[in-house]
């Protein structure tokens, strides 16, 4: 078990702030090896982030099991916070297995990326984090098959239409409100995106939940393979593990 799955379980609490540490800090933390030593240095650094209980994984939930997300989806958030200048919502349980979309005319997608190559995204789409991720066969439940889109915008976003389609939106398009949930303290809204109001979108017949937060917009949810029951209980457990990465200028 890598040292970062042991903090994950330790310290990563639902939109928990990675600490006010520096890079080098946290590289000679990890160097010291036992989770007790980077126990002490999380909390000399003044961590805004708290202890929970250990837990066993996967944890199955709705027929797909969850686990501690790699090294590099944390890496990923970083670089996308780095790019895009504000803060992003890192997925610290993932369905396992699952890996990014594949990409389509040589442009790439990541499970928590932007738009980082030239011509693969209009100019509409600067700053927009975007992520999507999928996975196929037994490990994806009983439908076969899982989608999630991850999305922030890098403003206040109040139509949920357009938090949901970005600037790719189309005229016409809606989103049926589900109802609300808080999720640490965060308020947060449910949106189902009927495939015939928002043509294009990659939220298409997801389920998907809304909150704003330090002046952005998100939007993260999981396409509805079989039942809302299902893609909610999916969602739920995707937003219960994220923690706020940031940028240098605001870590």
């Amino acid at each position: 078990m890598t040292d970062r799955v042991r903090l994950a379980r330790s310290f990563h609490t639902p939109f928990g702030g990675h600490n006010r540490c520096s890079g080098s800090m946290w590289r000679a933390a990890a160097g010291l090896i036992g989770v007790l030593a980077v126990a002490m240095t999380v909390a000399a650094c003044g961590s805004t982030t708290h202890p929970s209980q250990a837990t066993d994984y996967p944890l199955t939930i709705a027929g797909v099991a969850f686990v501690p997300t790699s090294a590099s989806v944390d890496r990923e958030c970083r670089q996308t916070a780095d790019a895009v200048k504000y803060a992003v919502p890192c997925p610290t349980l993932l369905p396992a297995g699952i890996a990014a979309t594949p990409g389509v005319h040589g442009c790439r997608f990541q499970i928590v990326g932007w738009d980082r190559k030239r011509g693969c995204g209009a100019a509409k789409w600067h700053r927009w984090m975007v992520g999507s991720s999928q996975l196929s066969g037994s490990d994806a439940g009983p439908a076969g098959f899982l989608h999630l889109v991850v999305q922030g915008a890098p403003r206040i976003v109040r139509d949920p239409a357009r938090a949901i389609d970005g600037p790719g939106m189309v005229p016409g398009s809606r989103v049926r409100s589900r109802g609300v949930v808080t999720i640490a303290g965060k308020r947060m809204r449910w949106y189902y995106v009927p495939p015939d109001r928002n043509q294009g979108s990659a939220f298409m017949h997801h389920l998907v939940l809304v909150w704003t937060a330090d002046r952005h917009t998100y939007a993260y949810g999981f396409h509805v393979t079989s039942t809302f029951a299902v893609a909610r209980a999916l969602d739920l457990e995707l937003v219960r593990h994220l923690v706020t990465v940031r940028p240098p200028a605001v870590r």
